[in-house]
């Protein structure tokens, strides 16, 4: 009650210095846990709902707000801000310090948000145009806009990165709005779990009692029947309580192989959008952003040169460009320009093999020619090493689905996500599992 008190008296001094819209926003709903007594200084503990919340109000009030405090108690007290739903407090009736405080944080481990990935950090270009501006209307419209909205590409594009800033552009817009970023494994662990400790309620009320569900690779779903019922009913919950949903898969609803067809008709029944690769303007825009965050300058001969010469997604552009800033670091800024292009085509080359060093090393594993791969047999020995050329193409290579099937001679995507997925699940087993390490080091090598 103590505690209670001293915190009605503190926001009654802020109330009287700000609007009464901006201490609805940032006040309303908090409430004092505990005052007690430190080393040097009493210590208040004060809940609120989010981790934004919580963020703004030690940024931007915490001097006004620890003023107050002294004033009132004539003494120094620290006041430290924690995250704590309602219903929720008496999580924090045990000890918060020994000696000196400690500040209480809330992790999700990998269902956190990354506050670094936002719209504002977000390179716009023709290849993302189209999805930007749908992920940026969603993360305003509040399931009442493309519902749900479906971002596809391949691997390394920015697909998670607009997943994310979605997420923190909706916490930012909304006060006490529950959203969660899990990818389909975590989704299928939390399932499986929820099953094996019977636990499903707990499971449902957390995945169906959300505003915003934002949900990563969900290709990684196929197969798993269970799951994707699960998933559909969740999914039904959500959207017909216009809550948002928002989806990342690394290809389109209906070339997602092994997906129960009446999820593949509710992932079309809201808006696709496709992330394609930058080009070679966009591919500029985002090294020159990715060395103001890192605080580095290069020149722009360099900036041009790696941009030109790395044809893949921000991910492989970044990994190019941290390279070449090693390189300059460790040179004390004497590195050539001839230098720094080796050392960024050496990060290439580590990165994606050439589709002809794949074949080579997937023929030389099973003793066949290029010739057999691409023709039309159908024997066994021959048509697993053209499946697994194709699972290194797409992975290793990252070629688009369409590149792998006219490569190997003209065949459908389909077959080509057939053929990626067998190898997936045979790669499970220990003997195959260890062909395929043999390969990608010979491929590698």
């Amino acid at each position: 009650m103590e505690s209670q008190k001293i915190w009605a008296d503190i926001l009654s001094d802020i109330k009287l210095n700000v609007s009464t819209s901006v201490f609805r926003t940032w006040f309303s709903g908090s409430k004092a846990l505990e005052f007690k007594d430190g080393v040097d200084k009493k210590l208040l503990i004060v809940a609120v709902k989010n981790n934004f919340l919580k963020e703004h109000l030690e940024k931007r009030f915490l001097p006004v707000i620890c003023g107050s405090a002294q004033k009132r108690m004539k003494t120094a007290v620290e006041v430290v801000f924690v995250v704590s739903p309602v219903g929720e407090e008496k999580s924090h009736r045990e000890p918060l310090f020994t000696g000196i405080a400690q500040r209480v944080i809330v992790k999700k481990g990998a269902e956190i948000l990354n506050p670094n990935y936002t719209f504002e950090n977000f390179v716009v270009g023709a290849s993302n145009n189209l999805s930007f501006l749908a992920a940026k209307t969603t993360a305003s419209a509040g399931g009442s806009g493309y519902n749900p909205l479906f971002i596809y590409g391949p691997t390394g594009v920015g697909k998670t990165h607009l997943l994310h800033a979605v997420g923190n552009e909706f916490l930012q817009n909304t006060l006490d709005g529950k959203a969660l970023y899990v990818s389909a494994e975590k989704f299928t662990n939390d399932y499986l779990e929820s099953l094996v400790n019977k636990t499903q309620i707990a499971f449902r009320t957390k995945y169906r009692g959300l505003d915003l569900l934002l949900i990563d690779d969900i290709q990684f779903l196929a197969g798993k029947e269970s799951t994707q019922d699960e998933f559909f009913h969740t999914f039904n919950e959500l959207v017909l309580s216009q809550k948002q949903v928002v989806i990342v898969a690394d290809r389109h609803p209906k070339d997602l192989g092994r997906i129960k067809e009446r999820l593949v008709s509710r992932f079309v029944g809201g808006l696709a959008v496709d992330v394609g690769l930058p080009d070679l303007e966009m591919r500029m825009g985002i090294l020159k952003l990715k060395c103001q965050e890192k605080g580095a300058q290069i020149d722009e001969a360099t900036i041009r040169y790696i941009a030109e010469s790395c044809e893949g997604g921000a991910r492989e552009l970044e990994g190019s460009l941290i390279s070449a800033l090693s390189l300059v670091k460790l040179t004390g800024g004497k590195a050539s320009f001839d230098d720094i292009k080796k050392a960024a085509a050496s990060n290439r080359q580590s990165q994606k093999p050439d589709t002809g060093k794949v074949l080579s090393g997937v023929c030389m594993h099973f003793g066949l020619k290029k010739a057999d791969i691409c023709g039309k047999s159908r024997k066994a020995k021959i048509n697993l090493a053209r499946q697994a050329a194709m699972y290194f193409l797409r992975k290793e290579a990252g070629l688009s689905l369409v590149q792998i099937g006219d490569l190997l001679g003209g065949r459908d995507h389909s077959t080509v996500i057939h053929a990626v997925e067998k190898v997936e699940r045979m790669a499970v087993n220990k003997n195959f599992g260890d062909e395929i390490l043999r390969i990608r080091n010979r491929i590698s090598s």
